[in-house]
């Protein structure tokens, strides 16, 4: 049977068959049937856009992340400077002079596209040549130490004092543990997870792949919480309870208008989190962010999946057509097209330069 060990070693194989892997669409399709109808009560085609009025957009992926944290107090979030595209590297140098920040950073788009392109770069050089690759602004931001990062997804009807936690994603870097004989290559390729990403391995850790680490002796592989960077989301749905509910009670107000969304989190512990210490706010993601907890293929079904997005949109269109009776109107439709050519053309460039 050494040949099926080989079929299932290939990447093809391995995301054929596990569906965390599954494009996009194999999650969303549901909603080119539910989405109509979930625009009839509020009789517009465009029914979500109200979700977020503080949010421009209600956060439709193309918002300025930098702009978004700015909504916090400094103390909560990575310090952080925009760069516009076509900075000239003296400019970039100026900016960083006017900071704390130290090297390592970590650099990524300042309109997010699915964890692309986000690096973290030891120096300089580094950074000025990753920047002038791409024709886009980005956004630079400190290399936290903390050591776990979190997805939670909260939501709160507009005219209620209390919201909710409705997600929880606790997530894995990527990682192998040595046996001291393999190399980490050898490791890899025998972690389906990690296997998946040789190619950027290979690019960004060549000495690395050749060392053969200690018995037990972990070695990461990964400093970016992205699903598309190898990371496992884990379900903590069952570790919300009142304390973590009240502590993003109080983080959501910053942001008048805020009501749907997710924080994507670095802290100590979630124990910290839970007492407002020892944390910082990455990002916030709005009405398009989805609930990762689903990619949990260990706690939930691909069907279970389905339902839970399902369940997320009819609470948009309930915040939503609240948030309409106050008097936020929905995007028009001519503006909602040109943003989802927007959105099209971006992710098309974005994936274009980070294949």
């Amino acid at each position: 049977m050494k040949w099926w060990n080989q079929i299932k070693q290939k990447p093809g194989f391995i995301k054929l068959t596990q569906w965390e892997y599954w494009p996009s669409l194999a999650f969303y399709w549901p909603m080119f049937f539910y989405g109509p109808y979930l625009a009839i009560r509020p009789k517009h085609i465009c029914f979500f856009t109200p979700a977020n009025p503080g949010l421009e957009g209600g956060g439709m992926c193309m918002e300025s992340k930098f702009h978004t944290l700015e909504m916090f107090p400094e103390a909560l979030c990575p310090e952080s400077v925009f760069v516009p595209n076509g900075t000239p590297t003296q400019d970039i140098e100026k900016a960083l002079d006017q900071t704390s920040l130290t090297f390592p950073m970590i650099v990524k788009p300042n309109v997010g596209f699915r964890g692309l392109l986000v690096k973290k770069v030891d120096n300089f050089e580094q950074l000025s040549s990753y920047i002038h690759q791409y024709p886009i602004d980005f956004l630079i931001q400190e290399f936290l130490q903390y050591p776990e990062e979190v997805g939670v997804f909260y939501s709160r009807m507009p005219d209620e004092e209390k919201g909710k936690i409705i997600s929880l994603t606790l997530k894995e870097f990527l990682h192998v543990v040595g046996d001291g004989q393999s190399t980490v290559a050898e490791l890899v390729e025998n972690n389906p997870r990690a296997l998946l990403q040789m190619e950027r391995l290979q690019e960004m850790y060549a000495d690395l792949l050749v060392s053969v680490p200690a018995p037990g002796e972990k070695v990461n592989l990964g400093v970016v919480g992205n699903h598309s960077k190898g990371t496992l989301f884990i379900n903590g749905n069952d570790q919300i309870d009142a304390a973590l509910t009240e502590e993003f009670d109080r983080l959501a107000r910053h942001v008048d208008g805020f009501y749907y969304g997710r924080f994507d989190i670095k802290c100590q512990s979630l124990d910290d989190l839970r007492q407002g210490k020892n944390f910082k706010i990455i990002e916030l993601n709005g009405v398009f962010a989805e609930p990762t907890h689903i990619y949990d293929s260990t706690k939930i079904s691909y069907f279970e999946a389905l339902r839970t997005i399902i369940r997320h949109w009819k609470l948009v269109q309930e915040i939503s057509f609240r948030n309409a009776q106050k008097g936020v109107a929905p995007m028009p439709v001519p503006e909602m097209l040109k943003v989802v050519k927007s959105i099209r053309d971006y992710g098309k460039l974005i994936k274009r330069f980070s294949s």
